[in-house]
């Protein structure tokens, strides 16, 4: 019963974690489709694992913050090889 109580004066606190968490994703979420969106898709970089749109902007960066392949996600973004990077094109990625 003390368990139970505690639990219940913790969910006004839980939940505001919870929406920081989710507003700072949010914000990290936009910054990542503005800045990643065109990067080739690769090794962890997929149909579902990008940041073309803002729904996989926010899996991705679940993604990253439970740790979950992270280095997956890395590794193409980190690739400046002239054919892959390329300054002069539209959209370089």
């Amino acid at each position: 019963r003390t368990l139970l109580f505690a639990l219940m004066m913790s969910l006004p606190a839980l939940f505001n974690i919870g929406l920081l968490l989710f507003l700072v994703m949010f914000i990290y979420s936009i910054f990542g489709m503005s800045n990643f969106a065109y990067v080739k898709k690769e090794s962890g970089i997929d149909d579902i694992f990008n940041f073309e749109t803002f729904g996989n902007s926010i899996i991705c960066l679940f993604e990253i913050t439970t740790s979950a392949g992270w280095d997956g996600l890395l590794n193409p973004i980190l690739n400046s090889v002239p054919p892959d990077c390329d300054p002069h094109l539209e959209n370089p990625g």
